[in-house]
């Protein structure tokens, strides 16, 4: 039988694996070893069986455990990496979140090595995997482009009506059996078992306003939303009170402020969410229509069914659930040209984090256009 003491792990101690089991560690210790045989023998170029160098394995192979850490510290006890997660670490690597043992963020370099290492695990799990953020070693820059002002409003006026059916008297009967269809597919059962009841609950839910809502204000990073909590919300002063454990890469509560429009929605969803049997075990604010929580997966799929709604055009930019925090980040900085209060909001650990928000709004841009075509006509 096999003693838990004599599991060793080539390029990283025991310590490191803690927070698996002994059966965890067992398995994981087998898929590393798998995985530093192929990166040896045919990582670099898997068609050529072009392996990388003995000198380059330890860099590349501490680096996608660094990724499987990041994980399991956010209760994710995976053996394999998914795509979605491999997102969360990047997202991460671009918010300053993941940062080396002194505490200080990556330098850009690094942080593209870490997306080539994780390259090199999906090429290993065959997995296809496009990053939401590429690196170089120029200045940082957005692999997603903000919403403007006129899109953020549009995101929320189109989630009070997101998959909203008509008025269920006011369709003839052709009419209710093709929404029904639709429903049925929306809701996950069968249409015969669509009631008037799934019909009045949609027509008025508050659920998705309140969490587009509360996404415009604080510019969530994904993997938080899904973290959130009833306790953490005092809407009796317009904030919400995220703790320390909760906060994605801190150690410090944080208390996000709150509009008024989104205290209101928040309010109305928590009437709704008293009443819905699927919150009865948990404390979650919002879950999915499966009973899960939001990711990044299923909150970019929200984002693009909205987007598609309010006929926003993406016009070559890449709009991901990131453009909401961008365009926050953004405008805070052009109201008040401030950094720090840019790093507050959107809980930057640094200044230089959040520098990259301190750029034109698409308005600013446009106005300074139209500004210098006012000479004499010619």
């Amino acid at each position: 039988m096999r003693e838990e003491s004599e599991i060793e792990f080539e390029f990283f101690s025991e310590e490191s694996v803690s927070s698996l089991n002994f059966q965890q560690k067992v398995l994981y210790s087998e898929h590393w070893e798998q995985l530093l045989e192929w990166l040896r023998t045919e990582g670099k170029e898997p068609e050529n069986n072009v392996g990388y160098k003995e000198s380059n394995v330890r860099p590349v192979a501490r680096r996608i455990h660094q990724s499987f850490n990041y994980a399991w510290e956010r209760d994710h006890l995976v053996l394999d990496l998914t795509p979605e997660l491999a997102d969360q670490f990047v997202d991460g690597l671009q918010e300053d979140d993941v940062t080396t043992k002194s505490g200080k963020p990556y330098e850009e370099n690094s942080k593209r090595k870490f997306v080539n290492a994780l390259q090199a695990y999906f090429r290993f799990t065959e997995q296809d995997w496009d990053p939401t953020t590429s690196f170089s070693d120029e200045p940082p820059s957005f692999n997603s482009d903000p919403f403007n002002r006129r899109e953020r409003e549009l995101l929320l006026n189109t989630s009070l009506e997101y998959r909203s059916p008509p008025t269920y008297s006011n369709l003839s009967p052709e009419e209710r059996d093709r929404w029904k269809a639709y429903l049925a597919q929306f809701l996950g059962k069968p249409k015969a078992e669509v009631t008037r009841i799934d019909w009045e609950e949609l027509r008025q839910s508050w659920k998705i306003p309140a969490l587009i809502s509360t996404a415009l204000d604080a510019g969530w990073r994904a993997e938080i939303v899904g973290r959130l909590e009833t306790g953490h919300l005092d809407l009796a002063n317009d904030q919400i009170i995220v703790p320390a454990e909760v906060a994605v890469k801190n150690d410090k509560k944080w208390e996000v402020a709150l509009s008024n429009r989104a205290t209101k929605l928040l309010e109305k969803w928590l009437d709704q969410r008293s009443n819905k049997m699927k919150y009865d075990d948990s404390d979650k604010i919002w879950l999915n229509r499966r009973g899960n929580t939001y990711d990044s997966g299923n909150l970019n799929t929200l984002l693009s069914n909205l987007i598609e709604e309010a006929g926003i055009e993406a016009n070559g930019r890449k709009l991901t659930w990131h453009s909401i925090r961008h365009s926050t980040g953004m405008y805070v900085y052009e109201r008040e040209r401030d950094l720090g209060l840019v790093a507050n909001i959107l809980r930057h650990k640094s200044l230089e984090s959040a520098r990259k928000y301190a750029h034109p709004t698409p308005e600013t841009k446009q106005e300074v256009i139209e500004g210098i075509q006012g000479g004499a006509p010619v």
